[in-house]
Order: structure tokens, then C-alpha cells, then sequence
């Protein structure tokens, strides 16, 4: 890891661009994420300084990272390092700050312009670079003023992405300078020809608050992550169509942006699926999705505890615990039980004879192992017959 900070200012002529830009510079797609969120750093000053985390302020500063990766493909070149300067920009190959330069031909190399206008965060804010995974990423978050209201707290927040698979993100955030400007921001390889630029082809800079963009090599499809995270008491699995996930844990799996989704749950034996939630599915069905951004949903399965018992007196009533069965059953009752462990105790002092069977399936239908009573024994009167069952 480099600490590097130096004075040089990207002096260049503003050349006018001349014609439209389309969405793609035939190298890489610009794409907007309608759903996209903020996906921000820790963006503290006194944070410690690790391998996952580093930081600069000032004006006209930079600051060189490695990055976590054996290398991030930039315009088809790889490279270990990147270089972030208080101005808004990230430099590949050279170690440089720049502001207000023609982005199609800087002259200083391949370049990620996020916001091209003379920033400084000497009095506050800052440029946080922070590794994240799930999925593998580096983000890179400005809080920043522009140089002309340096000193007065009017901080703007904004970021990129570099995922580990070569997608790019902008990420804007809020606004609130009073003096700002935009020479022209997005990517380029500095060749005059292969550049895409957000401010022509969206907006100035300043009026994006709240929105988010995507960069992707055309050669590539554009994938996005799709977390599955597990809560509950209970266990199952869910898999996906098309293939990818398919886990009863936390997991992940890349989907080509766009294209339908379904996440089917499946809950395992005395288990429920009681739902989704993180997301915009709901109820206790399938979930039918697309990806334009990461994405994360949370599966709850939780463990059946209303049909962990049965007695077989005729009437098939199902009970939460071995003393509630015991207490209602009638004389000669047969109470069934599932091949699990049950926590409690159970106090027999009826004048009946009970007998415990186990453990079943959850659907009682095929014997498959033994109950197991975690909690004392107590019988004192009536008979308690015991049939496949064990007291830890």
C-alpha cells in the first residue's frame, strides 16, 4: 500500500465534443439502474488504515490503493492499482491529481471521472476507499466541496464501483454546492475516441442526485449479484430458475441482467417457509424477479412446533410439546412424536396409560430415527409405555 499525497494539476484544453455520444463507445455500455441504492464506505477519518481501507483530504491530493484482486480490467488492460485524487477522478497507470480536463483526451491516461470539476474536502469530507464483498467490490466515496465553497460544510457525496468482474458503478448521492460546475464526466481511455460520458449523455453532474450507472464491457454480459440470506428456527433450501442458487445457507450467485428470475423455497423436514422480505417479494410463494443492480433477499424458514406432536386417540390433535399431548390424551392414547430432539421436561401423574411413539417424519407417516427428551422424566402415577425414545 502507497500513502502518496502531491500537488499537480491536470492543465488542459477544452476541446468541444464532436457529435453525440451514444450508449456505448464500442467498448463499454452505459446503462441506468432504476433500483439501484446507496452503497457508501465508512467514510471516517479516524478509521485505521488496513489493506480494506484507506483515505485522503485535501485539495489537489491523491492517494495510489492496491487492489484486493489480481487485477481490475479497465478498457481491456488489467491492472493491480488505481490512483484516487480529491477532484472526483481515478487514474490507471499514473499517479496524478487532475480537475477540468477534456475527458475524451486528458493526456494523462486512461481515467474514471465521477464528477470533472475542482473539488476539496481540506475542511472536511474526504476521498474513502473501502473492499466489500459479497459481491467483491472496492468502492471509492467522495464527500466533498467545490473550491469555490472550500470552508462553508457544503459536502456532496457521490461514488464508484469496481466489482471484481469488471462492472463499474456511479453512484450519486446529495448535492449542496452552492458553486458547481461539470467539464465532463465518465470514462475514457484517453485515446480520443473510446469514452462514454455521463454529462452528455444523461446531465451535468449536479442534477443526478439519487441516481445510479452502470459501465460493462459490450464483450461481456452484464451480470448483477443476487444474495440469498436464511433467518428463522427453522431450515430448507431455495433454488432458482434459471440454475445458479441453490443453497439451505447464505449464498450468491451472478444473473445476466434483466433476464426473469424465479426463487422457489423448499423447507426441510419439520420446518416452514414463513416468508421473504429484504426485497419486493413477499408471502410465502415464489419469488419472481430481474436484476438492474445487486441484490440481496432474506428466506425464513422456522421450525414447525405447532405439529411437533400428535396423538392418535381418534381425533389426530396436533400439540407443541410432549406435556400438553400427554395432558390431553385419553386413556390408552398413543402420542406420536417426531425423530427430533424435544426441550422439556415432562411430568406424568395422571391415572391413564400413555404410550410415546418415535420419532416419525414430519408427515407421520414412515419411522426414520428416535425422539430425544433434553429435560427430566417424572412419572408419578399412571403408566408410561415408552416405544423408541430416549431421556438425555
Amino acid at each position: 500500500m502507497m500513502r502518496i499525497f502531491r500537488l499537480l494539476l491536470a492543465i488542459a484544453l477544452l476541446l468541444p465534443i464532436s457529435s453525440a455520444l451514444a450508449t456505448t463507445d464500442g467498448i463499454y455500455q452505459l446503462t441506468e439502474s432504476t433500483s439501484a441504492a446507496w452503497d457508501g464506505t465508512d467514510a471516517n477519518r479516524l478509521k485505521t488504515i488496513t489493506s480494506d481501507y484507506d483515505f485522503v483530504y485535501g485539495d489537489d491530493e491523491y492517494l495510489t490503493y492496491t487492489l484486493p484482486w489480481p487485477s481490475f480490467t479497465f478498457y481491456r488492460q488489467p491492472y493491480t492499482q488505481i490512483t484516487v485524487d480529491t477532484n472526483g477522478n481515478i487514474w490507471f497507470g499514473a499517479a496524478r491529481s487532475g480537475r477540468g480536463f477534456n475527458l475524451a483526451s486528458a493526456g494523462f491516461g486512461p481515467v474514471i471521472a465521477t464528477w470533472n470539476d475542482d473539488l476539496s474536502s481540506l475542511y472536511d469530507g474526504g476521498v474513502f476507499i473501502q473492499h466489500k464483498t459479497s459481491p467483491e467490490r472496492v468502492i471509492v466515496e467522495w464527500q466533498t466541496e467545490t473550491y469555490s465553497d472550500e470552508g462553508n460544510g457544503l459536502l456532496s457525496s457521490f461514488t464508484v464501483t469496481l466489482y471484481q468482474d469488471g462492472k463499474i458503478r456511479f453512484g450519486y448521492g446529495t448535492f449542496a454546492a452552492a458553486s458547481a460546475t461539470d467539464a465532463g464526466s465518465g470514462i475514457s481511455q484517453d485515446d480520443g475516441s473510446h469514452y462514454l460520458s455521463v454529462s452528455t449523455v444523461i446531465g451535468s453532474i449536479p442534477s443526478l442526485a439519487g441516481r445510479y450507472f452502470y459501465f460493462n464491457d459490450v464483450s461481456q454480459p452484464l451480470t448483477f449479484s443476487l444474495n440469498i440470506a436464511f433467518t428463522g428456527t427453522g431450515a430448507g433450501t431455495i433454488t432458482s430458475t434459471p440454475t445458479g442458487i441453490a443453497c439451505n445457507t447464505n449464498c450468491s450467485a451472478l444473473f445476466p441482467a434483466g433476464e426473469p428470475i424465479t426463487l422457489t423455497p423448499q423447507a426441510a423436514p419439520y420446518s416452514l417457509f414463513s416468508g421473504w422480505s429484504n426485497n419486493n417479494c413477499t408471502g410465502t410463494g415464489n419469488c419472481l424477479m430481474t436484476l438492474d443492480t445487486d441484490a440481496s433477499i432474506t428466506a425464513a424458514f422456522t421450525y414447525d412446533i405447532a405439529h411437533q406432536v400428535r396423538v392418535d386417540d381418534g381425533s389426530s390433535n396436533y400439540y407443541p410439546s410432549i406435556q400438553s399431548a400427554y395432558d390431553a390424551a385419553a386413556e390408552n392414547g398413543v402420542i406420536r412424536l417426531w425423530a427430533t430432539t424435544y426441550n422439556e421436561s415432562l411430568s406424568c401423574s395422571r391415572p391413564v396409560t400413555i404410550t410415546l411413539q418415535g420419532g416419525y417424519d414430519s408427515n407421520y407417516s414412515t419411522l426414520i430415527g428416535e425422539p430425544v427428551l433434553n429435560g427430566a422424566l417424572t412419572v408419578t402415577d399412571g403408566t408410561l409405555i415408552l416405544d423408541g425414545f430416549s431421556i438425555r
